[in-house]
C-alpha cells in the first residue's frame, strides 16, 4: 500500500495546530508524532496526483506550509535516512502526551523568533501541567527584556504599528489589543515585546491588572534662534532707542536687548551713558537688576 507522508511548516501568521488537524482529518489524514506530521494512504484505485490535489486543498487558506514524502510498500525497510525515522500516531498518545506535542511545536517557533526557551523545554520535560503557567510568565519576563525580540514571520511592522495606534496613556490589556487588531494574543503579545524594547510602550500593574501603555515620543528640542541685531547709527541713537523700550516700573537688560536689538556692546555704553547723564536709574543687582527711566 503506497503512502503519502505530509510535513507542516507552520507559522506563527497561520491556523492553530488544532485547526490544522481537524482540516487534515477530514481528508482521513493520520496525524503523527515524528519526523512527519501526517500520514495518508493511497488506495490502489487512487491518483497520485490526485491525493496530492485534495491535500493542497486542505490546507488552502491556512497559511501553512508542507512538504511531501511518497514511500511504497511501507512494510519494506525504509530506504536511506528515511529508515531512522519515527512514526508514532496521535491517537495512540496519552492525553498529556498530545499536549506537549502541541507544546513542542510552539516552542520550536517561539525558537525561531530567537527567544532562549531551554527553561521552558525543561519544564515540559519534567511536568506538562506546568508548561501553560509557566510560558505565560516566560512572555511577561520577555516583555521587561531590553533586548529586541525578533518575530521572523512577516509582517511585524505592520502588527506593531495597529498594536501602537491602539495603545494611549491609560493602558490596555493583551486580551483588548488583541480582539482589536485581529491578531493572536502570542502575536500581540510579541509586538508589545518589540514596542517596550523600542521604548514606545510600557508595562504596568501585574497578573489580571496588567496594562500596556504608550511611551508618547519626547518633545522636540527647542532650538534658541540668535536675536537679529540693528546696531545704531551712532551713541544717540542708541541711547534713543534703550530709553524708549524702558517702563516706567523698570525693565531688565534681556527685555532691553530684545526690544532694541542693538548688538551688546552698544547697549552696554548706551546703559553707561545713560545712568552717568541721570536718565535711568538701576534697582537690583545681576540678571534681576531692572533699567528705570527718570
Amino acid at each position: 500500500m503506497n503512502k503519502i507522508y505530509v510535513k507542516l511548516i507552520l507559522s506563527s501568521e497561520g491556523e492553530s495546530p488544532k485547526r490544522i488537524i481537524e482540516r487534515m482529518k477530514r481528508i482521513g489524514a493520520l496525524p503523527l508524532v515524528g519526523d512527519f506530521d501526517f500520514e495518508l494512504e493511497i488506495s490502489p484505485d487512487e491518483r497520485l496526483f490526485d491525493k496530492l490535489d485534495v491535500i493542497h486543498k486542505a490546507l488552502r487558506g491556512s497559511r501553512v506550509g508542507y512538504t511531501i514524502t511518497t514511500l511504497a510498500d511501507t512494510s519494506k525497510p525504509l530506504e536511506g535516512d528515511l529508515s531512522k525515522r519515527s512514526f508514532s500516531p496521535l491517537e495512540d498518545l496519552t492525553p498529556a502526551d498530545r499536549k506537549k506535542a502541541v507544546y513542542r511545536q510552539k516552542l520550536d517557533r517561539w525558537r525561531e523568533m530567537g527567544l532562549d526557551v531551554s527553561e521552558l523545554e525543561e519544564v515540559l520535560d519534567s511536568d506538562v501541567s506546568l508548561f501553560k503557567e509557566a510560558s505565560k510568565e516566560f512572555l511577561r519576563t520577555h516583555l521587561n527584556n531590553t533586548s529586541v525580540v525578533k518575530d521572523k514571520h512577516p509582517p511585524e511592522s505592520q502588527l506593531d504599528g495597529e498594536v501602537l495606534a491602539l495603545l494611549n496613556e491609560e493602558g490596555k490589556s493583551i486580551a483588548t489589543l488583541a480582539k482589536a487588531t485581529g491578531h493572536s494574543k502570542e502575536q500581540t503579545t510579541l509586538s508589545l515585546a518589540r514596542l517596550i524594547s523600542s521604548g514606545s510602550a510600557t508595562l504596568i500593574g501585574s497578573g489580571t491588572k496588567e496594562k500596556y501603555v504608550l511611551v508618547p515620543p519626547p518633545a522636540p528640542p527647542l532650538v534658541k534662534k540668535m536675536l537679529r541685531t540693528l546696531p545704531a547709527e551712532d551713541a544717540e541713537e542708541a541711547e534713543d532707542r534703550v530709553y524708549s523700550a524702558l517702563s516706567p516700573n523698570g525693565t531688565t537688560r534681556g527685555q532691553v536687548l530684545r526690544a532694541t536689538r542693538l548688538p551688546d556692546e552698544q547697549l552696554s555704553e548706551a546703559l553707561a551713558s545713560l545712568s552717568k547723564k541721570g536718565r535711568i536709574r538701576v534697582i537690583g543687582k545681576g540678571t534681576k537688576a531692572r533699567f528705570v527711566p527718570v
